[in-house]
């Protein structure tokens, strides 16, 4: 993936205003916002803001990656959980295993029209309750729980 300093517009600085109104609550659980990059893929050239919190007293990481709908596109989050060194946690994949996978259906959305304000506030709540019950022992460094990477044939 190719890397480089945000300069937010759009849907993505929707996003990137109520990541940082989610700021306390992120820190309650000792995530720091540390910085947002854009990212791209070898499969889109369209760029996407990650956005990057760290918790200096577990070495945790989270990414939380946002990209809007288009035509042929869905839109929505990916969440991952990075524990040093080199152990990952996807939330979709976690909240499938787990058996609440009802929720993962708050990650994307279809429609280019849908109100991003409406749908990044509605996540952002369902995520942070997540920190505060779910993954609470996780971000507090007591358990990990690494989930199984699915490489469609790539690796």
């Amino acid at each position: 993936m190719n890397e480089v300093e945000a300069n937010l517009t759009g849907d993505d600085a929707v996003v990137s205003k109520l990541i940082h109104l989610y700021g306390p609550r992120f820190a309650s659980h000792g995530l720091e916002f540390v910085g947002v990059v854009l990212k791209k893929t070898v499969l889109s050239e369209q760029a996407f803001p990650s956005f990057h919190f760290q918790s200096q007293r577990t070495g945790l990481q989270v990414e939380i990656s946002f990209s809007s709908a288009t035509k042929d596109l869905n839109g929505g989050f990916l969440v991952w959980i990075i524990k040093p060194v080199e152990r990952l946690l996807n939330l979709e994949d976690y909240l499938k295993l787990h058996g609440r996978e009802e929720l993962t259906k708050m990650f994307a959305y279809r429609d280019p029209a849908t109100d991003v304000r409406n749908f990044a506030d509605s996540f952002l709540q369902m995520l942070c309750t997540l920190f505060d019950n779910d993954l609470k022992a996780i971000l507090d460094g007591t358990t990990f729980e690494e989930t199984p990477i699915d490489w469609m044939g790539y690796k």
